[in-house]
């Protein structure tokens, strides 16, 4: 979760304001809003350029915004004129050099005049990389601010410094704040411009260069957003994305306040119960047509609508839909990358399981190519006359029998260490179903008592490496360490690759199991997808030809050699082959390029696999931990039972804590078909939940979000077994608090 912050308005006496036509120069008797009668009329560009998740975004946050009329446009209607009847225009993320080419170079002027007559310019991404100066890769750059392109790193949530300008000029509070970093530009100083007078309102907090190649200049102080005039207009661009999480969207309200007087609001939609769920493609550019389609859809709550692209469907997130939206595009992007080529077989089990897809133009040419389920229709029109007809049909009686699987005569019994900041539920999901394995949870407690007698596979998961250390005690360190080298298999990921290595820093206690350590920065890198090159070793581990990998990395260990451990043969399966993970904190760090990401081998008797980032949070790197875990056993666990959304199914989020709520999950809640449950507690996504099981404490923190929530129309159902638990729930305004779990279910579906 991202710390939430406010945005504060009191050191704004001084700022010049507009009036709401755009001119520059008049200031509001009260100091804002005093020409709130006449909608706000804001330009939202979908042409060729702009395309992905972000213009969804975009698209839904001025369609709810209140004053607001929105209206997509496209480059020929800047160059016919539409930007006179515009107060603001938004230029989304994307490619810049294709939204300058869309724009064509009568349109680029358009712009530029548009703004310095006294129009209003916000840009995220591309949208501000298209502001800087031409370069040879950027030929058709509008040149309106004195910065040039600066190469970009990969994707994470980073760090960004807002200052005191941005406090003065847009009431956005002074401090660190993460945001969404997607390949954008590092905007470096350049060559003056006669008509801006700009400031930088933010820098780059951290550092990132993912993808290996070359090393780049750090991001580190560099500018991460600008602020300011143009002739008589004003300019908001940020090289981040806040459009993306609803956490950072009171910094697009500053920058709207900046450049307009306003203080605009909008919200989103709380899902409503039995409602269908789907899926819109965005991975191309969206067109006119198509954007009015997406305004349409989140104003008038008709369904449950998520962005989807190809990475979210490699994350899995085509399991928690019932249908999707494959729209027309219009730009260089093909539609075929988020739902054929890699995604093909996660697009065609969808189909199998009873989704739908319904796709129109250039898209219905690459759903023709899919099995069964695919409508290919004319136009928007009928696909959502079809999508309403879908949403009227009965769910068929087999997708409400789940019945799994029966164990083999005599499964591997695994074990999984659980604590609330358990990451490993994703690999619980599939022990817990597959035939070959029977799982079970442990508790520090089960370590110490005699637990991992009788335990084939331990899998240890990330989390706190420290505190599991500590919570396990002498007694239970010992007992960890007797299991592997008398013969124990042990899967550890993030925390518990660290567990096992050597100690390189005082006070953080390892195991010291293998011949590696971590080089042990003395604070936390950050999280980012990174890529990884497989040794020769790692090939034959992992079943494959194929060297490079991009796995989600979460603060884990870059291991390095260190002393020798006798009996024990343990080799680098993985190296990182990214330079940089340095999303959170300011402080130079080494780089990770070439030091272990995977390593596994023989210990004593016993045998070790140690993951380092994080392949179970991916299904696209899923085949990976089934690799790690038929390493360990010789026998990779089966595919399970479906366990997708049932069409008409409860949303549930599912905070697993402890050994108990945990078990509950697995042994009963998400075998309920009624149930549509996903472990976490990531509170983005929280639209479009039905109901939030919580098993641990409410804590304060917890109470804005939640008692929100609560507020929209969500439900929130606590399990509270200690007098002191059911104390903290009562600070959730109609909550409803159980002292066990057989009543869960009920409260769920009520």
């Amino acid at each position: 979760m991202k710390l939430r912050d406010n945005i504060t308005f009191g050191t704004l006496s001084a700022v010049f304001l507009f009036a709401v036509a755009g001119c520059v120069g008049t200031k509001p008797k009260n100091g804002i809003d005093t020409a709130a009668e006449k909608p706000l009329r804001v330009a939202v560009f979908v042409d060729s350029g702009a395309r992905n998740s972000g213009v969804f975004r975009w698209l839904e946050i001025t369609a709810r915004a209140k004053g607001v009329v929105a209206t997509p446009i496209d480059g020929a209607a800047v160059r016919d004129g539409a930007l006179d009847a515009a107060d603001v225009l938004v230029m989304p993320g994307g490619s810049s050099v294709t939204e300058a080419k869309s724009l064509g170079p009568e349109g680029r002027e358009k712009v530029k005049e548009f703004v310095r007559r006294g129009g209003g310019y916000v840009g995220t991404c591309a949208g501000c990389c298209l502001l800087m100066e031409p370069a040879r890769h950027h030929p058709d750059m509008l040149h309106m601010i004195p910065f040039k392109f600066g190469p970009s790193g990969g994707k994470a949530d980073i760090s960004v410094m807002f200052n005191q300008s941005a406090t003065e000029l847009a009431g956005i509070k002074k401090g660190w704040h993460l945001i969404r970093y997607s390949e954008g530009p590092v905007p470096l100083p350049s060559s003056p411009v006669k008509e801006a007078d700009v400031k930088v309102i933010a820098t780059y907090n951290g550092d990132i260069n993912t993808s290996g190649g070359k090393k780049r200049p750090s991001m580190a102080g560099q500018a991460a957003a600008i602020a300011g005039t143009y002739g008589k207009g004003r300019l908001f661009v940020l090289s981040v994305h806040p459009e993306s999480d609803e956490d950072d969207h009171y910094i697009l309200k500053g920058a709207f306040r900046y450049l307009t007087g306003r203080n605009l609001e909008w919200d989103f939609p709380q899902r409503k119960r039995g409602q269908l769920s789907v899926g819109f493609m965005c991975d191309d550019s969206f067109g006119v047509e198509t954007a009015k389609l997406v305004q349409r859809l989140v104003t008038e709550e008709e369904f449950d609508i998520v962005p989807l692209n190809k990475a979210m469907i490699e994350d899995g997130l085509l399991r928690r839909v019932d249908a999707v939206l494959a729209p027309d595009g219009t730009g260089s992007a093909k539609p075929e990358t988020g739902l054929y080529a890699g995604n093909a077989g996660r697009t065609k089990a969808f189909l199998a399981r009873g989704g739908r897809i319904f796709a129109w133009g250039s898209a219905a040419q690459t759903a023709k190519r899919l099995e069964n389920g695919v409508t290919c229709m004319a136009d928007s029109k009928a696909a959502l006359a079809a999508l309403r007809a879908f949403a009227k049909e009965p769910v068929p009686a087999d997708a409400l029998n789940r019945v799994p699987l029966a164990k083999v005569e005599k499964p591997i019994r695994a074990g999984i260490y659980q604590d609330e900041s358990n990451s490993c539920i994703p690999i619980a999901r599939v022990l817990t179903l597959s035939p070959e394995y029977d799982l079970r949870f442990l508790s520090p407690e089960d370590y110490r008592n005699g637990g991992l007698e009788g335990i084939d596979l331990l899998i240890q998961p990330g989390g706190g490496c420290t505190s599991q250390y500590k919570a396990l005690g002498p007694k239970g360190v010992e007992a960890l360490r007797n299991y592997v080298v008398n013969g124990g298999k042990y899967y550890g990921v993030c925390a518990g690759a660290f567990l096992a290595l050597q100690q390189s820093l005082p006070h953080r206690p390892r195991l010291g199991l293998v011949p590696f350590k971590g080089d042990d920065p003395a604070y936390y890198r950050g999280d980012a997808p990174i890529k990884v090159a497989l040794t020769q070793e790692g090939m034959e581990v992992f079943g494959t030809t194929n060297k490079n990998r991009t796995v989600i990395y979460y603060g884990g260990p870059a291991v390095v050699p260190g002393t020798p451990v006798a009996d024990a043969d343990v080799k680098v399966l993985a190296e990182y082959a990214g330079r940089i993970i340095n999303t959170k904190q300011p402080k130079p760090i080494e780089e990770m390029a070439g030091k272990g990401a995977f390593i596994g081998g023989r210990v004593g008797k016993g045998k070790v696999f140690l993951s380092c980032p994080h392949p179970e949070k991916q299904e696209c790197t899923f085949d990976m931990v089934k690799s790690g875990i038929k390493f360990l056993t010789g026998v990779s666990p089966s595919s399970p039972p479906s366990l997708d959304r049932v069409r008409g199914a409860v949303s549930v989020r599912y905070h697993s804590s402890d050994k108990a709520s945990a078990q509950f999950l697995f042994d009963t809640l998400s075998r309920d078909p009624r149930i549509d449950v996903w472990p976490g507690k990531e509170w983005n996504d929280m639209a479009h939940i039905d109901v939030y099981v919580k098993t641990d404490a409410v804590r304060n923190a917890d109470l804005p979000v939640l008692n929100a929530y609560i507020a929209r129309g969500g439900r929130v159902v606590v399990v509270a077994d200690t007098p002191a638990e059911r104390k903290a729930a009562e600070k959730l305004k109609g909550a409803v608090v159980l002292e066990s779990y057989d009543r869960v279910i009920e409260a769920i579906l009520k």
